[in-house]
């Protein structure tokens, strides 16, 4: 188990290092540490879907969050270059399920992405909001959420503001992560203290590797014997065994007498 943990948590390592644009927005009743990137596809004038990316970096800030569930859902927004992320958490902790939250688990119940679209090939230019509903980065409570590699899609485009808003069905914009870690809840004092909860694609790590192991042991052994094989064969046909043999049995005391 711990083997695995090592693991995982050296991918998420590597996942930071090599993305020097990693990012980190922390305050005591959550913490999101990784590279963060969004990925909009719109439709041209032509019809034709274009996209480009934007990334989250450090000039990013959180511009507004609440974490007391009594006055509303804990969340969190964070702005950059008149671009918003909203994410809303989930946080059920009884010991029975409430509705899509499993009990004593965590999540990102809605992420919304408000961004201004000014790619002079857009059919239409202006201000977009594209919405996730769902269940994601689910996590039993006390636990840090983390992934080396996912993404979210957020198709709910829309337009406009008030009554004049419109729905543009073809648009989309995928979140995507690398080296995510999500915390939520207090601070703890020591960073080795937490307990980690792996996504689904870094689990799979637990049953391939042991998996990879032995398929490479039991090829070493086939070789090895192979080998062995080959050059029994070789020394048989060369006739070595079998001078060895007369040899030994000529200049042995006992044979000698026999031979007498």
């Amino acid at each position: 188990m711990y083997r695995y943990e090592l693991l995982c948590a050296t991918l998420l390592l590597m996942s930071g290092v090599l993305a020097d644009d990693s990012t980190s927005f922390s305050n005591d009743c959550f913490n999101i540490t990784g590279t963060i990137s969004f990925n909009i596809t719109y439709n041209m004038a032509d019809d034709k879907m274009n996209s480009y990316e934007v990334k989250l970096t450090d000039a990013a800030n959180v511009t507004e969050f609440n974490c007391n569930k009594t006055v509303g859902p804990v969340m969190a927004k964070i702005s950059e270059g008149g671009n918003d992320l909203t994410i809303l958490f989930d946080i059920n902790q009884n010991k029975t399920k409430l509705a899509s939250m499993d009990p004593e688990h965590w999540g990102v119940s809605k992420m919304i992405y408000e961004y201004n679209l000014a790619a002079a090939d857009a059919k239409t230019q202006g201000l977009r909001t594209a919405t996730a509903i769902g269940s994601y980065f689910v996590t039993p409570i006390n636990h840090t959420y983390a992934c080396s590699v996912q993404s979210v899609k957020l198709e709910n485009v829309t337009t406009g503001s008030g009554n004049t808003t419109t729905n543009l069905t073809l648009e989309f914009v995928t979140f995507e992560e690398t080296g995510l870690t999500i915390r939520v809840g207090p601070k703890l004092p020591d960073q080795n203290d937490y307990d980690y909860h792996y996504c689904k694609a870094d689990q799979k790590v637990k049953d391939i590797v042991p998996i990879a192991v032995g398929v490479a042991l039991a090829a070493l052994v086939v070789i090895v014997l192979v080998a062995y094989l080959i050059g029994r064969r070789r020394t048989v046909a060369a006739g070595g065994y079998e001078r060895y043999r007369t040899t030994d049995f000529k200049n042995h005391p006992e044979a000698s007498k026999t031979i007498q």
